[in-house]
């Protein structure tokens, strides 16, 4: 059966390399560094989209942490803090036109992938009820049913292919994949708009970023029943973006992001 459009099943994809758009697109900055001098998007260093020790952030061992839900907090990872290199990175993932940092975005989503399932579904935990109880958010085939729902970008961030969270939820989907207990159905799926007229939360801070998100984004299709939700954004701040993510997709079980200023790990 065809899978609908914003889905993408990631059951298969245990162990595999990042994707092949990635790969091409490495090429064509490499081409565009033998033309015009590139600096390392995390240290400033000369000569390098991402030097070797600011792409082994990908790899850091993520803290855990949570976030304020609409009801009770919201179990989820983190890479780090939202400053230094991995602030740059980010910065230059949403604005920097000839930086490509696609390849990092896929391995720090893989590793926070990884740890995921740590914090969302450990004993007691309603995904992991869900798992546990039979006939519980069962797909057709049996499985159980884990949905990763990139936060949704503007318009313009769409046309100009600078998305943070879609390339990252990828890489989530595929690092918990990897370790989940079996029986578990992971796919991405696009599942939230911005309402027209949204704006971006860049350059708001505080009670101007919880307004900006209230009624912001819409549902593109019905969670089912039970679900495992997992919500995946660049950076977490006020929590308003997972908040807003939550209300209209009904539930959250758990949130998967970069980084998050003033972490206490």
């Amino acid at each position: 059966m065809a899978k609908r459009p914003g889905f993408l099943d990631v059951g298969a994809l245990r162990g595999l390399s990042p994707m092949a758009g990635a790969r091409r697109a490495s090429l064509t900055q490499g081409f565009l560094g033998a033309l015009l001098p590139v600096q390392c998007a995390g240290c400033l260093a000369w000569d390098e989209v991402l030097c070797p020790s600011c792409r082994a952030l990908a790899s850091s061992p993520p803290v855990f942490t949570s976030v304020e839900g609409r009801r009770v907090p919201i179990p989820g990872v983190v890479l780090g803090e939202y400053s230094g290199p991995l602030r740059r990175i980010v910065l230059a993932a949403k604005h920097a036109a000839r930086t490509d940092v696609s390849v990092f975005l896929d391995e720090a989503g893989a590793t926070l992938g990884a740890s995921l399932w740590d914090a969302v579904g450990g004993m007691g935990s309603p995904a992991g009820a869900t798992v546990a109880l039979p006939g519980r958010a069962r797909s057709g085939d049996g499985a159980v049913r884990v949905w990763v729902v990139p936060a949704p970008s503007s318009w313009g961030r769409r046309l100009r292919g600078r998305q943070v969270a879609l390339p990252l939820a990828r890489g989530v989907a595929r690092g918990l994949a990897s370790v989940a207990p079996a029986g578990l159905r992971v796919c991405v799926v696009d599942a939230l708009t911005l309402r027209v007229g949204a704006g971006s939360q860049s350059g708001k801070a505080g009670a101007a970023r919880v307004v900006g998100r209230m009624g912001a984004m819409r549902a593109r299709v019905a969670v089912p029943t039970g679900t495992i939700v997992i919500a995946v954004d660049d950076v977490v701040t006020t929590g308003a973006t997972i908040r807003e993510m939550e209300r209209a997709l009904g539930r959250l079980d758990g949130v998967a992001a970069l980084c998050r200023p003033r972490l206490i790990s």
